[in-house]
C-alpha cells in the first residue's frame, strides 16, 4: 500500500509538474508603445535562451520604418566571442529572399525575362522535364515555386563526406533536380527550382552567384556582412548544437537555396529596403516580388503573404543545419522582426520570440500558426508523461513483485521459452539502440542534420528531449521486466 501511494504521489506530481512546464504564448498587444515591445521581447529572448540552451542570437523589431528593439546576445565561438552586429549567421531558407532580388534586379536591366522559359538560356545544365513541356517552366514560376520542379530542400555536406563539386554536380548526381509536377498548377515548395535560378544568375552575368549578389544586391544596400561565400566575410558564427557546443558545420552547394550568410545589421539593411527598394528595386519590381501567385495567394515570389488589418504581412523562414532564422515585414507600415541563431535549438526562438512579436500583427494566419506550433509542443509534452507513466506501473509490478519476494531479476530466467527469450533478446536490443541514437543526437557534438535527412520547419527539440527520455527508460523498465522471473517456491 506505500509503494501504490507512492507511485499514485508520483503520477499526480509529475501531471502537475507537465501541466506548469507547458509551452506558453506571451504575445504583445497592439497597442503595446514602443518601451513595452523592448521590455517584453528582452524578457522572452532571455527565458528562451536559456530554457532552450541557445548559444548566440541577433534579433529586433522595426516600427514604423524605426529599429525599436535589437538583441545581439550569446557567442559566436567555441572561445566565448560574443554576437555583435557584424556576426554573420547562415540564413538557410532566408537565402531565398535575397536570390528573390538578385534576378529582379538583372530583370530590371534587361539581363532576364521573368516570362521566358527557362529553356531559352544556355544553362550548365539542364533539367528533365518529363512529359512537361519546357515552355511552361518560366523564370517566373522558380521565383514563385510554381515551375514543379523536385527537390523541396537540400542538405549540406561534413568535410568528411564525399561532396558534389558544384549545383550541376550537385544536380545530376547527388540531388537529380526534374521537373516532377505540372508547371503552374501548384505551389509546391523548391529550393532545386532555385537552384536552376542560381544557374541562371551565373550565366547570364557570367561571374560566380556570390559576385553576382554582392554587385546587385548587399553592396548597393550596404550589407558588407553578408554573402554567399562565407570564407569572403569577415566574422562569421560557429555552428553550435542543443547543448552549445561548436560543432562541424556542413557545406551548402545550393546558395540561393539555403547557402546564404548575413549579420543581424544587414537584415535590418534588408527589410527597410522592402519599403521603397532600398535604391536596388523600382516600385513595380517590389510589386512582382510581394504579388499573389495565382494557385496559391497566400505566397508571393517565395514570401508568404499573410492579411493582417494594417495590410499585407510577408516574410520567409530558414532552418539549415544548426542555423535557423525568420523575418517579417509589413511593407505598407514599415513594421518588421527578425531573429537568427546559431544553434540547433533555436527554432524554438519562433515559438517564444517571433509569436510576441506577431500579437501586434493581429495576423490571423499567424496566430493559427503560433497556435498550431504550440499545440504540438503540448501534445509532445503529455505524450512523455503518458510514456513515463506506463513505465512507472511497469517499474510499480517489478518492484512490488521484488518487496513482496515474488519476483527476481537474474541473468538465466526461467518462464515461457523461446518467445519470451526473443522478447527478452529484442527489447534489450531496441533499447541499447535507441539509447546510443539519443545520445549521439542530445550528448554529443555530432549534427543532427545530415544530407540524407532534412528537418524543415520549426522542430520541438525541447519537448522532443522529454519524449526521448522517457521512451528510453520505458525501454530500459520492459527490458528489466523481462528479465525477471517468478521466484521458485522454496
Amino acid at each position: 500500500m506505500k509503494l501504490r501511494a507512492v507511485c499514485l504521489a508520483v503520477l499526480v506530481v509529475s501531471a502537475g509538474w507537465s501541466a506548469i512546464g507547458l509551452r506558453q504564448i506571451r504575445g504583445l498587444d497592439p497597442g503595446s508603445s514602443d518601451a513595452e515591445i523592448a521590455t517584453h521581447m528582452d524578457a522572452v529572448l532571455d527565458h528562451a535562451m536559456q530554457r532552450y540552451s541557445i548559444a548566440g542570437v541577433a534579433a529586433g523589431v522595426i516600427r514604423d520604418g524605426e529599429l525599436v528593439w535589437q538583441a545581439r546576445e550569446g557567442r559566436s565561438d567555441g572561445e566565448g566571442a560574443p554576437v555583435t552586429d557584424a556576426t554573420a549567421f547562415n540564413l538557410g531558407s532566408v537565402s531565398k529572399p535575397l536570390a528573390v532580388w538578385t534576378v529582379l534586379s538583372l530583370a530590371q536591366d534587361g539581363l532576364i525575362d521573368l516570362d521566358a522559359p527557362l529553356s531559352t538560356y544556355d544553362l550548365p545544365f539542364e533539367p528533365d522535364y518529363g512529359e512537361h513541356a519546357p515552355d511552361a517552366v518560366t523564370v517566373r514560376r522558380l521565383l514563385q515555386h510554381t515551375a514543379g520542379t523536385n527537390q523541396p530542400g537540400y542538405g549540406g555536406w561534413g568535410a568528411h563526406e564525399e561532396q558534389p563539386v558544384d549545383a550541376v554536380d550537385l544536380s545530376e548526381n547527388f540531388a537529380p533536380l526534374r521537373v516532377a509536377y505540372q508547371p503552374g498548377e501548384n505551389r509546391r515548395y523548391s529550393g532545386g527550382g532555385f537552384v536552376l535560378l542560381q544557374m541562371l544568375v551565373e550565366t547570364v552575368t557570367g561571374a560566380d552567384f556570390d559576385t553576382a549578389a554582392r554587385q546587385r544586391v548587399f553592396d548597393p544596400l550596404g550589407m558588407t556582412n553578408s554573402g554567399f561565400d562565407a570564407s569572403r566575410l569577415p566574422t562569421v558564427s560557429q555552428a553550435f548544437n542543443y547543448y552549445r557546443q561548436p560543432i562541424e558545420d556542413l557545406r551548402d552547394v545550393a546558395l540561393t537555396a539555403a547557402g546564404g550568410y548575413a549579420s543581424g545589421g544587414d537584415i535590418e539593411r534588408f527589410l527597410l529596403a522592402h519599403l521603397d527598394g532600398g535604391g536596388v528595386l523600382i516600385d513595380d519590381s517590389l510589386e512582382q516580388a510581394f504579388a499573389p501567385t495565382d494557385p496559391n495567394p497566400h505566397f508571393a515570389m517565395s514570401y508568404s503573404r499573410w492579411e493582417t488589418p494594417a495590410g499585407i504581412l510577408i516574410g520567409h523562414g530558414g532552418n539549415n543545419s544548426s542555423w535557423n532564422g525568420q523575418i517579417y515585414i509589413q511593407p505598407e507600415t514599415g513594421d518588421g522582426y527578425y531573429f537568427l541563431t546559431n544553434a540547433t535549438s533555436g527554432a524554438q526562438l519562433d515559438f517564444d520570440l517571433s509569436c510576441a512579436w506577431l500579437g501586434l500583427m493581429e495576423s490571423e494566419d499567424g496566430a493559427a500558426r503560433c497556435d498550431e506550433a504550440v499545440s504540438l509542443t503540448r501534445q509532445l509534452a503529455w505524450v512523455s508523461w503518458g510514456v513515463a507513466a506506463v513505465g512507472l506501473f511497469w517499474a510499480y509490478w517489478l518492484v512490488a513483485g521484488g518487496v513482496a519476494g515474488k519476483r527476481v531479476v537474474t541473468l538465466r530466467p526461467t518462464g515461457r521459452g523461446p518467445l519470451r527469450l526473443s522478447g527478452r533478446l529484442f527489447l534489450a536490443f531496441l533499447t541499447f539502440a535507441v539509447t546510443l541514437f539519443l545520445i549521439w543526437m542530445f550528448w554529443t557534438n555530432s549534427v543532427i542534420w545530415r544530407t540524407e535527412t532534412i528537418f524543415i520547419d520549426e522542430v520541438p527539440v525541447d519537448e522532443l528531449e522529454g519524449l526521448s527520455i522517457a521512451v528510453t527508460s520505458l525501454f530500459a523498465i520492459l527490458t528489466l521486466c523481462l528479465w525477471s522471473s517468478p521466484k521458485p517456491r522454496r
